[in-house]
């Protein structure tokens, strides 16, 4: 923190950071408890948790110089209506972007996070139930099968 900043309203003042810092094992073993009891999960994490594995975080994945020749940043390229004006810039963005994760080594948290799926979801009756209302409804499943990796040449000229 900087002299003269501001607390923002999701920043604790000082006096919340010493509350938060004694409580934190309480806290952690509240959290454990709260999981091993869960029926599902579902994880929600930023972008850093990918960044530890070595993936571009948003301020860099557009930095290249193809996207940089044309003036574009990161938030010009997330524009839907690339899809229509130029899909193959949309699909060449989105589509590296997707390769991307398909092909990098996830971090220890990601196998940490797929250990506990394992053990106290993955084979769950509430998941078999998931899996088979998605069956029944047609929805594709990451459990069923593997996603396709997107193509070079997608959106594409005809």
């Amino acid at each position: 923190r900087g002299p003269g900043r501001m607390v923002g309203a999701s920043e604790p003042t000082e006096a919340q950071r010493a509350e938060l810092r004694a409580k934190v094992g309480e806290t952690c073993e509240q959290a454990a408890a709260a999981i091993g009891n869960a029926d599902v999960l579902l994880l929600c994490t930023g972008a850093g948790f990918s960044a530890d594995s070595g993936l571009a975080v948003y301020a860099d994945v557009a930095r290249i110089k193809p996207y940089a020749d044309l003036g574009l940043r990161y938030h010009d390229i997330c524009q839907p209506s690339w899809l229509h004006d130029k899909p193959e810039l949309f699909w060449g963005f989105w589509g590296q972007c997707f390769n991307d994760y398909r092909n990098t080594a996830p971090h220890e948290g990601y196998e940490m996070v797929d250990r506990w799926a394992d053990r106290r979801f993955r084979h769950s009756p509430v998941a078999a139930a998931i899996r088979e209302r998605m069956l029944q409804m047609r929805l594709p499943s990451t459990q069923l099968g593997q996603p396709p990796a997107v193509a070079e040449q997608v959106g594409g000229a005809e």
